[in-house]
């Protein structure tokens, strides 16, 4: 029976075209991921449910040996749906932290974000705002299990914008840590992260000067409060003007289709919130201890224009620290560049020291 070797074509992706090549192997390929716990645990890990109003969220309550009541974190992730694990290119790093705290005494709860996993109800439509009620949910659902004591909030990425605002409505939320949270408008982290992705990943300096004239012009169209229908024309208009003008490495970047799905990510309501939004005002209401850690090769979060506005942000309160971490990236992975294409590379789905440095300063304080 003869069986091709080989399979070649071109993935096209938000204008962009890459080669794409299949090949048969004589073994699946697996990625090392030697952090990843393997039983037998010393710990209990319970599939659990929970509502919040129509919607129910499915996940894991991980609570260590022992009768407790054991301090416990929410896991929130970042943008984007994904499964209780935080799923990543290989990576589980939701996984990987809730083991390393539970071999802390410390108990963990995650879950599938709505309309991932076993969880019901769809994220379209759903701004960080809505999102942060399922963190709230999940909460509630914590104070009611007889082994947990204090209860608090560890936030990824955009789940560092959620958690304060959880905690600053919550009176029952005792401690916040915010890995890679924003301490800036979104509208300033999207700029500087899309500035600092594409230098990384090679593009030359020509284009990144031609990418940035009209992307600033279109984060802020779609950061405006701005009736949907008339960002939707302008942020077109600024595309077309972009595409007449785009170096001929970078047409494809303008395309049609291309210029399509920007219209629709830059009028997505999730989109539109998440630019227009300042974590400061929540931030600065905090009065429960904080942590907030941001790695120097993040460039998602660039930590030297986050660190300094947490730091502002949180200038009040006398139990918020601050940690920038060298050479961590957005996934608090050692790296090299910091780049996304990186990260399934790294064979490390987390720093060992950053779970050990949250596990010890939750334990110094509950």
């Amino acid at each position: 029976v003869y069986k091709r070797q080989l399979l070649t074509g071109v993935w096209t992706q938000a204008g962009n075209e890459l080669p794409l090549v299949f090949q048969r192997q004589a073994e699946p390929f697996t990625l090392a991921r030697p952090q990843e716990p393997v039983p037998p645990y010393p710990y209990t890990a319970t599939d659990v449910r929970f509502d919040n109003d129509a919607i129910t969220l499915a996940g894991t309550l991980v609570t260590p040996d022992g009768s407790g009541p054991f301090p416990a974190a929410v896991l929130t992730s970042g943008s984007g749906a994904q499964d209780r694990d935080s799923m990543l290119m290989g990576h589980r790093p939701f996984l990987v932290l809730a083991d390393a705290l539970a071999r802390m005494g410390i108990a963990t709860l995650r879950f599938d974000d709505r309309g991932v996993g076993e969880s019901t109800g769809t994220p379209i439509g759903a701004t960080t705002a809505v999102l942060a009620t399922d963190t709230l949910a999940a909460v509630e659902f914590l104070e009611d299990q007889p082994q947990i004591g204090e209860v608090g909030l560890i936030g990824h990425s955009e789940g560092g914008l959620i958690a304060p605002i959880v905690a600053a409505d919550s009176p029952n939320v005792s401690f916040a840590v915010l890995l890679a949270g924003p301490g800036l408008p979104g509208s300033e982290v999207l700029s500087t992260q899309t500035e600092d992705l594409l230098r990384a990943e090679g593009m030359p300096e020509d284009g990144i000067a031609w990418r940035m004239g009209w992307n600033d012009q279109v984060i802020a169209l779609s950061a405006s409060d701005g009736d949907t229908a008339d960002v939707a024309g302008q942020i077109r208009a600024v595309l077309d003007e972009a595409a007449a003008n785009a170096p001929g490495l970078f047409a494809g970047q303008v395309s049609d289709t291309a210029i399509d799905q920007m219209v629709a990510a830059f009028t997505d309501p999730w989109m539109r919130y998440f630019l227009a939004y300042d974590p400061a005002p929540a931030l600065a209401q905090l009065e429960i201890p904080v942590l907030a850690m941001i790695g120097t090769l993040d460039l998602q979060a660039s930590s030297a224009d986050n660190v300094p506005a947490l730091e502002s942000a949180l200038s009040s309160n006398p139990d918020a620290t601050v940690i920038e971490l060298a050479g961590l990236n957005h996934l608090f992975q050692n790296a090299t560049t910091g780049a996304v294409s990186e990260y399934a590379l790294i064979d490390e789905t987390m720093d060992p020291g950053v779970p050990q440095t949250i596990g010890e300063w939750i334990l110094e304080r509950f």
